[in-house]
């Protein structure tokens, strides 16, 4: 989280020289409540004697999160078009999961572990936009996002179910890749828009446990509502 800070600080650190360029439209800043979805390929799976349910829920988009956003937006020509390059810090709630397994040979009932992930990532965004409508004030919003999973700090664990526990929660993959499309309105200095994302590459592929590899290939998507406040825009003058 501190690293996440220490960009964030870096960026607006140089927005003095960014204020500079000649295309620069804007400079602001967003946060975003999300409601997010992983689903996995594997609805169930078997590892030894316990029972790993992916799809434990089944509610759909159910989970959620938010997003806290740097950006800046750059006129291309004397067009409409324009580049938004974005960095971004994002928490949601992962798809919930559970673990059934007999640990009493004289009892019928199971005993149930429950897993609640949580997604944690550092985004950089490229996304390129065009104003529609007579003044300009609406605009469609698309492009690719790159994201740098903070890995959990999870122990192996000192009983078998805790082992696995961990490997299904260090599953993630280090890097993934997604697409956001969505709309904006730009109302004074408040920027607002709404974006869906889905995942281009996995969120995972697999988790190993005891010498063995087993399947686990998720995928991720969520709709995002941000609110956007600008910190500076050349058509505006407010800072004067």
């Amino acid at each position: 989280m501190k690293r996440v800070f220490l960009l964030f600080a870096a960026v607006l650190a140089l927005m003095p020289a960014a204020l500079r360029a000649q295309r620069l439209e804007a400079i602001g800043v967003g946060t975003s409540f999300n409601i997010s979805q992983t689903r996995a390929r594997e609805s169930t799976i078997q590892v030894d004697k316990y029972l790993f349910r992916a799809d434990d829920d089944g509610s759909r988009l159910d989970d959620t999160g938010n997003r806290y956003s740097v950006f800046a937006r750059l006129k291309l020509g004397a067009g409409r078009v324009f580049v938004q390059p974005e960095v971004a810090y994002t928490s949601v709630l992962g798809n919930q999961s559970s673990i059934t397994y007999f640990d009493n040979p004289l009892s019928p009932y199971p005993n149930n572990v429950y897993l609640y992930p949580r997604l944690r990532r550092v985004e950089v965004a490229g996304l390129a936009g065009v104003r529609v409508g007579r003044r300009q004030k609406t605009y469609l919003l698309a492009g690719p996002v790159l994201a740098r999973y903070v890995a959990a700090e999870r122990q192996g664990g000192a009983t078998a179910i805790e082992a696995l526990q961990a490997s299904i929660y260090g599953s993630q993959l280090p890097t993934q890749v997604l697409g956001q499309l969505g709309i904006g309105w730009q109302l004074g200095r408040f920027d607002l828009n709404a974006r869906y994302e889905r995942s281009l590459t996995p969120y995972s592929r697999e988790f190993r446990y005891q010498g063995q590899t087993y399947a686990y290939r998720q995928r991720s998507g969520q709709a995002l509502f941000t609110a956007g406040f600008l910190l500076y825009d050349q058509h505006r003058p407010w800072r004067k």
